[in-house]
């Protein structure tokens, strides 16, 4: 009897340590999630001009999501308007591609993605107010060239060309010089991405960007490439 005791008391023990072992452990794994497997970031439907933030937990290094992804609305109003004037037309589906915007995981910094580029000039704003917002309603024609080839672009998530296209077209205040400036400036970068895509052996998709290439080319960009 005094043996049985004694094992009693060892295996109360043992239990008790490992009780207490997975109580630790576990406070561990749910601070380190708690303060590195944070994960949110932004991103942006180039079909539907929407954007959205989410946010969810996962397990860090692994990046092992274990919470559900929370979604929020963060759509600037600039892109509001060019779809209510439809200067970007909406396709009768709901949004089925989006592109990153930015991502923060942990006690990183937030990281932007090309789509930031674009986001940046839709809340750009000048004297307390929205300036793409207001430049398009002070010059809408002007817009419904200069909407629609964004919209392509950022279909073909060629956002790198946004902000010089724009930054050209600010002082422009006639249709013909929009167009004329817009089909110059993409012309010329059309063709060095072609050339970098056949440089890399991306032989079909320099294919494609030189069939869209040939529609300024043609003058098609007076209706804006993102106009059938």
């Amino acid at each position: 009897m005094p043996n049985l005791s004694r094992w009693q008391r060892i295996n109360g023990s043992q239990l008790w340590i490992s009780l207490i072992s997975a109580i630790v452990l576990g406070v561990l794994v749910w601070v380190v999630v708690r303060t590195m497997g944070y994960v949110e970031g932004e991103e942006f439907s180039p079909t539907h001009f929407r954007s959205r933030r989410f946010s969810f937990y996962e397990i860090p290094i692994i990046h092992w999501q274990i919470t559900p992804i929370v979604r929020v609305s963060s759509t600037p109003s600039t892109a509001l308007l060019l779809t209510q004037q439809n200067w970007i037309s909406l396709p009768p589906t709901a949004p089925a591609d989006w592109h990153l915007v930015s991502l923060r995981r942990g006690g990183r910094g937030l990281q932007d993605d090309d789509a930031a580029l674009l986001l940046d000039q839709l809340r750009l704003e000048r004297d307390g107010s929205p300036y793409w917002s207001q430049w398009s309603q002070k010059h809408p024609k002007l817009a419904s060239v200069l909407w629609p080839t964004i919209g392509k672009l950022a279909q073909r998530e060629l956002y790198i060309l946004m902000p010089r296209l724009l930054e050209r077209v600010r002082p422009i205040d006639t249709v013909d010089a929009l167009q004329a400036t817009q089909r110059e400036y993409l012309e010329r970068e059309y063709a060095s991405l072609v050339r970098d895509m056949r440089a890399a052996g991306m032989d079909g998709l320099a294919d494609a960007l030189a069939a869209e290439a040939a529609q300024y080319s043609r003058g098609s960009s007076s209706k804006g490439v993102g106009t059938p």
